[in-house]
């Protein structure tokens, strides 16, 4: 998911599509369909389409969405499972690129949920995260979630805290340091202690993601700088 994020490119239009109940447009084979069977009250069932929950299930249907996409000639799309986003750096490209894409969903006789669909955008949400024409923004409302976290009283509240963090810290420059009095609190055998260092980096990670920036692309055509940093825990190059 984070590699996909990072693909992202900033653009003028954007179109997000949602595959409709992605994994039941997959057929199952005739000689697999019998490891699909249940029983109930009624009877005994099998399936005939991709059920959820079988464990190669992602796979096979990412394998799927992969050789759709790879047949894309000069369109921009990335695709997770069922989400699906175009990126066009214009508006005429936009409608091609669109075009060609659902060309491409009809040969795999794959189809879109209209409703999950947005078009020609210059703002979308895609996989939790808004990508604009500026770059790729966190999502408000997970953000909100944050700050409402009171300071944990164990272990356990520390881990799902840090868990939680962990999906922005694209958006923290230096969060592994900066949550290390945390993470160290979730180290086997480590005696529990809330003191100022960890309620400093409790309260930090909270503060950093009230206003986080704004992530875009590196510009190719410009020139980069190497930026080495090193600490007595770690050692970081940005």
């Amino acid at each position: 998911m984070d590699d996909l994020l990072n693909e992202a490119k900033s653009t003028k239009f954007m179109s997000t599509i949602d595959l409709k109940a992605g994994y039941h447009q997959v057929k199952v084979y005739e000689a697999g369909q019998e490891k699909t069977a249940f029983i109930c009250p009624f009877g005994t069932y099998k399936f005939l389409r991709m059920p959820f929950g079988l464990r190669n299930a992602p796979a096979t249907f990412q394998r799927l969405i992969d050789k759709f996409r790879s047949g894309l000639k000069d369109v921009f799309a990335l695709s997770y499972l069922d989400d699906v986003i175009v990126l066009s750096e214009n508006f005429d490209k936009h409608l091609a690129d669109l075009r060609q894409v659902f060309e491409r969903l009809s040969l795999f006789k794959l189809t879109a949920n209209r409703n999950k669909c947005n078009f020609a955008c210059n703002r979308v949400k895609y996989l939790g995260h808004y990508i604009t024409e500026q770059g790729i923004e966190v999502d408000a409302d997970k953000v909100s979630s944050v700050q409402k976290i009171t300071e944990p009283t164990c272990v356990k509240e520390v881990q799902s805290y840090l868990q939680t963090c962990s999906w922005f810290r694209r958006y923290v420059p230096h969060f592994s340091e900066i949550a290390r009095p945390l993470s160290d609190l979730t180290k086997k055998n480590t005696t529990w202690t809330w003191g100022e260092p960890e309620r400093k980096a409790f309260e930090s990670l909270k503060r950093m993601l009230i206003s986080p920036p704004v992530l875009s692309q590196p510009d190719g055509n410009k020139p980069f700088i190497i930026r080495t940093d090193a600490s007595s825990m770690l050692w970081v190059q940005s």
